[in-house]
């Protein structure tokens, strides 16, 4: 006998349903809105200012240059070209072989119509150029903004993400990493690597960041810059692990505005982050049984 449907039972599951929905985006709405407050205030502080006087002299590189630059020299964190250098008081060391990237080339020209009527032709190339990574130069220290490493245990958060990731078809490898990176994505967002060396904390933070690089960045990224892409990855990874109780807070703020973002640019990826990072939440809750920590 087939039982019978109790059409207020599913109404009510129904709204408890969309009740939990509207309060994790809510959750994570107000999360954005306490990291976009936070990394103003980075922003806003004189050393960050003393960092950006010499970052301005250093160009945003595309996403296609910035994945040539990483596949040539793993560990680049600044470049920028040789006569750039020079203006930064720091010369290239003799010997150092250049990581090379497409520099755009406008051109315009006037062109005669046939009705004797002038008009202006532009449009663009693109020719190899050659850039230079600061570990590859000698001079004095630019200024810097201290990012701190988390120093956390989130040993059942890690674990976690693991399956999370494995279920999402994305291997999940450890290493020790050279350079200032803890981890990277490869394979079209299909391999992860983190460098094993640091606590679970940070290695939960930072799986959290590749994970969010995976469902964004690699099969419909459009017009977007690396600081974008940087700045989107590390908004889900900080959601997540406040979520989940983890403080990321301090390290994600300062490397956002590392990367050039404000509250602006926040708010301006929010829809993408907070789709993003409840996805991940959602398969954390399911695969670890896990819940949110009370705010």
């Amino acid at each position: 006998m087939n039982a019978v449907e109790n059409p207020a039972r599913n109404a009510g599951e129904q709204r408890s349903g969309n009740d939990k929905v509207k309060e994790l985006r809510k959750r994570i709405d107000d999360s954005v809105d306490t990291l976009a407050k936070a990394v103003d205030e980075v922003r806003a502080s004189e050393t960050f200012r003393a960092f950006l006087t010499v970052q301005a002299r250093f160009h945003k590189y595309s996403w296609a240059n910035s994945l040539l630059i990483l596949s040539q020299r793993g560990d680049a964190t600044r470049v920028a070209g040789y006569r750039t250098w020079q203006s930064l008081g720091r010369q290239v060391r003799k010997g150092e072989h250049g990581i090379m990237i497409f520099a755009p080339c406008p051109w315009k020209r006037e062109r005669e119509r046939d009705n004797g009527e002038t008009e202006i032709e532009q449009g663009i190339f693109f020719r190899a150029v050659q850039v230079f990574d600061v570990g590859q130069t000698d001079g004095p220290e630019l200024p810097t903004v201290d990012v701190p490493l988390v120093d956390s245990d989130a040993t059942e958060l890690l674990a976690t993400l693991e399956r999370v990731a494995v279920k999402r078809g994305i291997a999940v490898t450890y290493q020790k990493l050279d350079g200032s990176r803890l981890g990277y994505t490869t394979d079209r967002g299909k391999s992860v690597v983190i460098d094993d060396t640091y606590t679970t904390g940070q290695r939960a933070k930072t799986l959290a960041h590749e994970l969010g690089h995976c469902a964004l960045h690699w099969e419909d990224r459009g017009p977007l810059t690396r600081s974008i892409a940087e700045l989107e990855a590390e908004s889900v990874a900080y959601v997540v692990c406040k979520h989940f109780g983890l403080d990321v807070e301090v390290r994600a703020s300062r490397y956002i505005a590392l990367w050039d973002g404000d509250s602006k640019s926040l708010r301006a990826s929010l829809e993408r982050i907070a789709n993003t990072s409840r996805e991940l939440i959602d398969d954390v809750e399911a695969d670890g049984n896990r819940k949110a920590v009370a705010a």
